[in-house]
């Protein structure tokens, strides 16, 4: 009987070995969060046949299913899966990268599938994923509204164990996401600015120098806690030394990504450059940062808050204003503000209002396509 077991061990421990070989992962993991509704141009998919999985804050979606239905089409030899369609094609080898078996399923994050047949994401609202090219006609508050009743059965399904504690608040099909985000920081005044994301239930991205995470390194793990985008700024926010070379730029971005991780135990591939990406971040130096993996974000709400710091008043009607604007025409607004005291004054009267309004405030990830100068999906 000893040895019966100690042979059924060794069997099992064999077992588990083969699937670390093969590239599957097993994602035994409790804590996952509820996976939002997909959507393919026009069209809301039934969240029963897609099945996606949320992991880690990065959205996994079954790729032979969900090509299918954004007119792509699969084929299978041996461990490599050969996709083609709209005059592109990918080949992914299922035993390595970020690729996992669920369900006999190979399962991957929906960027990868997005990016590589020249589709972009948007999240419409907390409970929907969008992927859309030429060929989607409506916009995402079409979109919702196309959908709603469908978008509000599912949202009213509670989810189990598996619940996100994180999404709470306002999470109804007609609520509009928005994205705030804050560069130049952390500061001496990181911890306010948290405490007013905190009364509103609302999730910010930070855009962050390496020596500030340095020197103020324990307002960090709050920003983690509480979910907030972790995103980088470089270094020197000098002109002539981070745009110096495409190698001095990335080697801001590598070390200020360095220091994060000392602070947080996390690295990101969000960054903001200085300025923005244009005029200053040339293709030379694009290619060379997108090349390392980064993911450039810009804004469409500039808040103009850095001229305005005596009296912030001056510009909170002014982004209130540019962000209806882009959602009447079916845009979603990113915002631009910095960390600073005079923002911070006048912050809570722009979430009240926009709060009221029916927005939600989320933080930019991954899996988004970025918004930025250059209009790619980089």
């Amino acid at each position: 009987m000893k040895f019966l077991k100690v042979r059924w061990m060794a069997v099992c421990l064999m077992a588990i070995c083969c699937l670390g070989l093969l590239g599957i992962h097993t994602n035994t993991a409790s804590a996952q969060a509820k996976a939002p509704l997909l959507g393919v141009n026009d069209v809301l998919l039934d969240s029963n046949t897609i099945r996606p999985v949320m992991e880690n804050n990065k959205l996994y979606v079954p790729i032979v299913t969900l090509s299918q239905k954004m007119g792509i089409s699969t084929s299978v030899s041996g461990r490599t899966l050969q996709l083609t369609g709209h005059n592109r094609s990918f080949t992914l080898d299922v035993t390595n990268g970020d690729v996992f078996e669920r369900g006999g399923r190979t399962m991957v994050p929906i960027r990868t599938l997005a990016d590589a047949f020249g589709f972009t994401i948007t999240i419409p609202s907390t409970h929907v994923y969008r992927i859309q090219n030429a060929n989607a006609s409506l916009s995402d508050t079409q979109f919702l509204n196309k959908f709603a009743a469908e978008i509000k059965q599912y949202a009213a399904v509670k989810p189990g164990k598996a619940s996100n504690a994180g999404t709470k608040g306002n999470t109804s099909p007609s609520s509009r996401t928005i994205y705030l985000s804050f560069d130049d920081g952390p500061t001496a005044h990181t911890s306010q600015l948290l405490d007013i994301l905190d009364k509103y239930n609302a999730k910010a991205t930070f855009f962050m120098l390496g020596p500030e995470i340095r020197q103020h390194s324990t307002v960090m793990k709050r920003m983690v806690e509480a979910g907030h985008g972790l995103g980088l700024h470089g270094m020197t926010h000098q002109v002539k030394k981070i745009y110096a070379s495409p190698a001095a730029a990335l080697a801001e971005m590598n070390q200020d990504n360095e220091i994060l991780f000392q602070a947080t135990g996390q690295r990101t591939s969000l960054i903001r450059t200085p300025y923005g990406s244009k005029p200053y971040l040339n293709k030379a130096f694009r290619d060379q940062l997108t090349g390392a993996g980064y993911h450039i974000w810009d804004w469409n709400v500039d808040s103009n808050d850095w001229r305005y710091t005596k009296n912030p008043e001056h510009f909170e009607q002014t982004v209130l204003s540019d962000i209806r604007r882009l959602t009447k025409q079916g845009r979603t607004p990113v915002v631009l503000m910095h960390d600073k005291p005079s923002t911070i004054k006048v912050l809570p009267q722009i979430m009240a209002a926009l709060q009221k309004e029916g927005y939600s405030f989320e933080p930019l990830n991954g899996n988004l396509t970025p918004l930025n100068f250059w209009n790619d999906h980089h």
